[in-house]
């Protein structure tokens, strides 16, 4: 579709007489459009073959979001609706390992050293200037 817009787009833009490409340009655009059918007949015939295969194919109508089946080439209609089926944004829930809670049992037998000596007596002032 872009190579025919753009050999569509310098056909138009291009139309001097000293512009010496129409031709080929032609020939591409034409190119393009014989590709872009024998494409789409290609596909309409794989579709019409896997019918005649069986039609077990047929009835199982496929519900992958297409991130899952992009090697896989099918006309889905409704890529082209409001919401399409084109990936799963909520992951599926899963369990997972939780923290394990760790209760300090052993704290309450803990003798800890004094700290009187560190702490400030009431007889002592600041060494400010105001003594405060």
């Amino acid at each position: 579709e872009r190579a025919s817009k753009y050999a569509s787009d310098a056909l138009k833009g291009k139309t001097t007489p000293e512009f010496q490409l129409q031709a080929e340009l032609k020939k591409v655009v034409s190119t393009i459009e014989g590709c872009k059918f024998s494409a789409h007949a290609y596909s309409v015939l794989e579709d019409d073959n896997s019918e005649e295969a069986g039609t077990t194919n047929k009835s199982q109508k496929t519900t992958k979001p297409l991130y899952e089946r992009l090697s896989l080439y099918k006309e889905d209609q409704s890529l082209h609706t409001k919401t399409p089926n084109v990936f799963k944004l909520t992951p599926d829930m899963e369990p997972i390992p939780c923290k394990p809670l760790f209760f300090d049992l052993a704290m309450n037998y803990v003798e800890l050293p004094s700290l009187e000596d560190k702490l400030e007596s009431p007889g002592k002032k600041g060494a400010s200037i105001t003594g405060f």
